[in-house]
């Protein structure tokens, strides 16, 4: 086994030096070599980035509390599950709060069919009623103040006793004030409702809507629902719990959007400003994104003297999780002129990044000489870099420089412009102007 892998590379290796030393051979004079695309390094006016330890933060986290009180029936997520705005997290059991719905509507119905009754009136019938209970009143009063008449007749001619004066005065007395009760009921019923009593009943419907709306809220709020799209990072409950009003449920952040916070040191926080470029760098991810900072809090950690910065990044694909440790670079200063590169033209192998240089080496003939760089700020898809000996107007590899080796080798440019006019690919490189500004 040992010997077919030696054989392997040993077949590998002569292949690729068989490559190189046909590279090298081509004749100086006809462009034999590797064709490859090249674009300029260009001098933008930018301003110089500090790096500083940033962190990935949700744009936003909330503990979901009920908000009312119950034993918990279900719990429907799970630690790490996403769910949209609305969805249903927990479920009380809701056997109470239904009960006092159905009171409160029983008892809203029942003062609400009262007030009609008042607001209404009385029926044709008790309105006839009460007339002939007037009626009948009127006419016991006239027969007993006829019957009072005649026994003070008798009583001024000696032929009635005291006693039957009496009882008929009384009598007479009595079927007056039926008289006037019946008047008054009837009176009363033609006038309708007073208006105090009208309003204590609309006061007493309008009440108990109020209770009957609580209690139908109550049992919406058995439901428990998130409040936004997030990830569930923490459940805080167990079914069978009793859970109080304001209890955590669970704890939800929202990833689709996310903030990376920086601490900027005192000396730097007058550039890093809300709009200024910036660029944050996942090394977890192997990933470099270009922004702009979105907000900077003027509140200072006294003991560091820093002050927090914050930059949004979307993150629809969820890729960047909360807690995460990430690169910031971020504006130190003013403006300046840096050397810039398409972001296509930096080789990364291990912990070293390269790029290709292109320079003439005899008639018609061009070699590529690999050159180590210290990469910077990053915008709109140019990279600022670092190295001795570079210049503005510098032609490096952009297209094809996988392909190159970690030593000098003949190459067959091609400006990448050329080759988007010709309807190849579209340019490496494109104008960060708008980005330095």
């Amino acid at each position: 086994m040992r010997s077919r892998v030696g054989s392997s590379r040993y077949v590998i290796l002569s292949v690729t030096l068989a490559a190189v030393a046909a590279a090298w051979a081509q004749p100086p004079g006809r462009g034999g070599g590797m064709p490859v695309m090249v674009a300029p390094i260009v001098e933008r006016d930018v301003p110089p980035a500090i790096r500083l330890v940033g962190t990935v933060l949700p744009a936003r986290r909330a503990v979901v509390a009920a908000e009312v009180e119950g034993m918990v029936q279900a719990l429907l997520v799970e630690d790490g599950q996403f769910v949209e705005g609305a969805d249903v997290l927990c479920r009380l059991n809701n056997t109470v709060a239904t009960l006092r719905l159905e009171e409160a509507r029983a008892t809203f119905e029942s003062l609400q069919a009262a007030l009609a009754e008042l607001v209404s009136g009385e029926r044709a019938e008790d309105m006839a009623r009460l007339e002939a209970i007037v009626a009948e009143a009127d006419a016991a009063a006239r027969k007993w103040s006829f019957e009072l008449g005649r026994v003070r007749a008798l009583r001024a001619a000696g032929q009635s006793s005291d006693k039957e004066l009496h009882d008929t005065e009384m009598d007479e007395l009595g079927a007056q004030q039926r008289l006037a009760q019946a008047k008054a009921q009837l009176e009363r019923a033609r006038n309708g409702t007073r208006p105090e009593v009208l309003a204590r009943a609309r006061q007493q419907v309008a009440a108990q809507q109020a209770v009957l709306q609580r209690a139908a809220r109550d049992l919406n709020k058995t439901e428990i629902r998130a409040p936004f799209s997030g990830a569930v990072v923490a459940r805080r409950v167990e079914v069978g719990e009793w859970i109080q009003v304001g209890g955590a449920v669970c704890e939800l952040v929202a990833l689709d959007t996310v903030k990376v916070r920086v601490d900027v040191p005192e000396s730097a926080v007058r550039f890093a400003v809300p709009g200024a470029p910036a660029t944050v760098e996942i090394e977890s991810l192997d990933s470099r994104r270009t922004a702009t900072i979105t907000r900077r809090i003027p509140q200072a950690d006294t003991a560091a003297r820093t002050f927090p910065v914050e930059v949004d990044l979307p993150n629809e694909d969820h890729a960047l999780l909360a807690g995460m440790f990430v690169w910031a670079y971020v504006p130190a200063g003013p403006p300046g002129n840096r050397l810039m590169v398409s972001k296509d033209a930096i080789v990364a192998r291990g912990t070293s990044k390269t790029i290709y240089v292109v320079r003439p080496s005899g008639e018609n003939a061009f070699t590529a000489f690999p050159t180590p760089v210290t990469t910077g700020l990053e915008l709109r898809g140019e990279v600022e870099i670092v190295a001795p000996g570079l210049k503005a107007g510098d032609q490096v590899v952009v297209r094809a420089n996988e392909r190159l080796m970690d030593f000098p080798m003949p190459v067959t440019p091609r400006p990448v412009e050329a080759d988007s006019a010709g309807g190849g690919n579209p340019p490496a490189t494109q104008p960060a102007d708008s980005a330095a500004r």
